[in-house]
């Protein structure tokens, strides 16, 4: 194993580019390329129906579809399911000035209403009429529908260019997950969007060789940049579903050639559950990666021993395009609990400096913590954004770094550990407790499938800690189950107070668990206690 040496403080600065020095139009001349020297290989091939694009018509696509959408500016509102059109149109977008919004296609009416109104899109790319809340009912007059039939039927016979195609950089607008708070607004320029994904292409060391298999939606940055932008740029194949099916995933492994895979914890859990163990695994498939949220280690070490293939786990965020750290391919070391090594990023871990801290040392400004020592891990680099849109989140962003509201810390072989969220922290009498401490705890328990711990209002500690859970699938437990094995792993203070067990744990848009909801139950809960005891004081 290669160990390298800390400083006294927890700080990874490589010697990064800046941004405008980045080059403008690799994804449209990686496609250029692939057109001329392997027209006829596969980029995106459609795991359900085996429909694929060529590189050659991927280039004829992108061309048609500029012709189809107008010169630039155009700003385009994305509501396609996953499939060969939504990775195509992110190409386009990209590579021709456009502004791409990628929203839900399973919006609401309201949502989508409330989305369209916001964004003010020129363009809708929607599902056809009658299947969605997408529809030309959206439309004020100004703004055009394209519907799924109708931009299929386009670019079925669209001629390749007879000319190379100038490039002009586009970004892509979208909105963070809104978990611990209201939903905020960002954008990424193409370039930011490449260099994230060549860090990716690097850690994973993708070739021409490889086939990635991914199910996650293209409204979120996980599918774009770590599946199709990091393909494109190694000149390999994607296999894209539009859903996860847990019965037909490892057969699509099998018969498209999948070389890797790319999944979030709520996959591996499911695949866990399933008594399925294809013979085919060891030596089809390089790895597998999850991301998107925390893995337990419990799951990883049992999806590794299940299935024979490394699991890889990584760390992104939706400010620098994805992913800014990542465990190295065997036979390097990868930790479990631990999310590797940052990539194309500086990253420190910061406290706040107290006031006092010294005379040259302004009050609130950054303070580099040491290795070991927990704090909010802080980037910086070409692809991470410098402001949300329309100013919001402004403290978020200081001295040129970027606060995730991730903590963290990093261990002696500079391997990156995170402890939860700064806001998710419950502050019990004064004590600060860490829910994912308790939650990879719970985890370990063998019908346990999935924990969310949050904070509940007490009148004498302020907040005490409670845990909200779902079982695997068959099995059974009892609260007073969970909590004897909580106490024999657990201290007093961490012990939840209460555990609820439901058959599903709430999700918001980007699938992660909701747990700005589960808080918000808490607080219902206790304001309906106080009322209670109040009406109970009253009676006679």
């Amino acid at each position: 194993m290669t160990t390298i040496s800390l400083p006294v403080t927890s700080r990874v600065q490589p010697v990064l580019p800046r941004r405008e020095e980045l080059p403008v139009g690799r994804l449209l001349a990686s496609l250029q390329h692939g057109a001329r020297y392997t027209p006829t290989k596969a980029l995106l091939i459609e795991a359900e129906s085996g429909e694929y694009l060529s590189y050659g018509q991927a280039l004829a696509g992108l061309a048609a579809l500029r012709r189809l959408f107008g010169p630039p500016p155009q700003r385009i509102m994305l509501a396609l399911p996953g499939g060969l059109l939504n990775g195509l149109i992110w190409l386009t977008a990209l590579s021709s000035g456009y502004a791409l919004i990628p929203v839900p296609p399973a919006a609401s009416a309201d949502e989508a209403r409330r989305l369209f109104e916001r964004q003010q899109p020129s363009i809708l790319c929607a599902p056809d009429e009658g299947t969605s809340a997408w529809s030309a009912q959206l439309l004020s007059g100004r703004e055009r529908l394209f519907t799924a039939s109708q931009l299929a039927e386009r670019l079925s016979h669209a001629p390749e260019p007879e000319q190379p195609l100038s490039v002009r950089e586009g970004r892509v607008y979208l909105s963070t997950s809104g978990s611990t708070g209201e939903p905020k607004w960002l954008a990424l320029s193409e370039r930011q969007l490449v260099w994230t994904a060549e860090q990716i292409r690097r850690s994973h060391a993708l070739t021409e060789a490889d086939r990635g298999l991914t199910t996650l939606p293209f409204f979120h940055i996980n599918a774009p940049v770590v599946s199709l932008c990091a393909s494109l740029l190694a000149g390999a194949s994607l296999i894209v579903a539009a859903r996860f099916s847990r019965r037909r995933f490892w057969s699509w492994v099998e018969r498209y050639e999948a070389t890797w895979i790319s999944l979030v914890p709520t996959i591996v859990a499911l695949l866990l559950e399933s008594e399925e163990r294809p013979a085919f695994l060891p030596g089809r498939l390089r790895f597998a990666r999850s991301a998107s949220a925390p893995l337990p280690p419990a799951n990883l070490r049992a999806f590794e021993e299940r299935f024979g293939i490394p699991l890889i786990e990584t760390y992104g965020l939706s400010e620098a395009g994805s992913q800014v750290a990542a465990n190295p391919l065997p036979p390097a070391l990868h930790k479990p609990g631990s999310v590797g090594r940052p990539t194309g990023v500086a990253m420190r871990i910061c406290a706040p400096r107290p006031n006092g801290a010294g005379p040259e040392d302004r009050a609130g400004a950054l303070c580099d913590l040491p290795p070991g020592e927990v704090g909010e891990i802080c980037i910086a680099g070409p692809n991470v954004i410098s402001a949300y849109e329309d100013g919001a989140g402004a403290s978020s962003f200081q001295d040129g770094w970027f606060r995730t509201g991730d903590l963290g810390y990093f261990d002696e072989d500079g391997y990156l550990f995170i402890k939860g969220r700064l806001r998710e922290v419950i502050n019990r009498g004064g004590e600060n407790i860490a829910p994912r401490e308790i939650e990879e705890t719970l985890q370990e328990h063998p019908a346990v499938r999935e924990v969310a711990v949050v904070g509940r209002p007490d009148p004498l500690y302020g907040e005490v800690v409670v845990a909200y859970l779902s079982l695997q699938e068959g099995r059974q437990l009892s609260v007073e189950e969970l909590r004897r094995y909580a106490r024999q792993r657990l201290s007093p203070p961490r012990v939840p107070v209460d555990f609820l067990i439901l058959p599903e744990l709430p999700r918001n848009a980007t699938g992660k668990i909701d747990r700005r909801l589960l808080r918000t139950r808490e607080q219902a809960r206790r304001e309906l206690h106080q009322i209670a005891r109040e009406e109970a004081v009253r009676q006679p």
